[in-house]
């Protein structure tokens, strides 16, 4: 079973996904006190409560849980339709952060979810220029979230690498996988 850990987990969306998907969740980080309240009371692995944007070259807290996959939803507010749109605002920082954390630990796999700005902004630039100088191939989709199995018409930008992969070698298996009907509340 391939061990992941969560940045950003939030309430715990992915870890949930993921877990639902038979991957094995080792350990979540995030610095806000309610997400982690409600993380803490729906699943069993440690959340620690650590400020990612402090992590100043000390990999360490991440790399004692050996993780296989790294995954993450930075703060998207610097890039949202519904905001100000301002990269410079500090937010987008974090998603360099994530780059960095996964180019040092080296995990076998990385996925990063966000809007659909994300991946034309300079941040993603930066971001991607990291994670493909440590040695991943990306596979970059927007995904409608509706065609996923969610009923919710939502679109997020998914970067999925693997250390040493080729590009887009994910991309015939999401193309397949979507669904051809939106999902609904009814459906749900």
């Amino acid at each position: 079973m391939l061990k992941v850990i969560d940045l950003f987990s939030g309430c715990g969306g992915l870890s949930l996904g993921f877990q639902n998907c038979g991957f094995e969740i080792v350990a979540a980080f995030d610095n806000w006190k309610p997400a982690i309240n409600v993380y803490q009371q729906n699943f069993k692995h440690p959340v620690i409560d650590y400020d990612l944007s402090q992590v100043n070259n000390n990999y360490s807290p991440f790399k004692k849980f050996s993780p296989d996959i790294i995954m993450g939803g930075p703060p998207y507010q610097d890039f949202s339709s519904a905001g100000k749109r301002n990269e410079d605002l500090g937010r987008g920082d974090l998603s360099i952060t994530f780059a960095t954390i996964v180019a040092n630990i080296g995990s076998q796999w990385f996925v990063i979810e966000n809007v659909d700005l994300f991946r034309k902004s300079k941040k993603y630039e930066e971001f991607r220029q990291i994670i493909t100088s440590a040695g991943y191939g990306l596979t970059e989709k927007v995904l409608d979230a509706s065609l996923c199995g969610v009923p919710q018409k939502r679109k997020r930008f998914f970067c999925i690498g693997e250390l040493g992969g080729q590009d887009n070698n994910l991309q015939p298996y999401l193309e397949t996988n979507l669904s051809k009907k939106p999902t609904t509340i009814k459906d749900w």
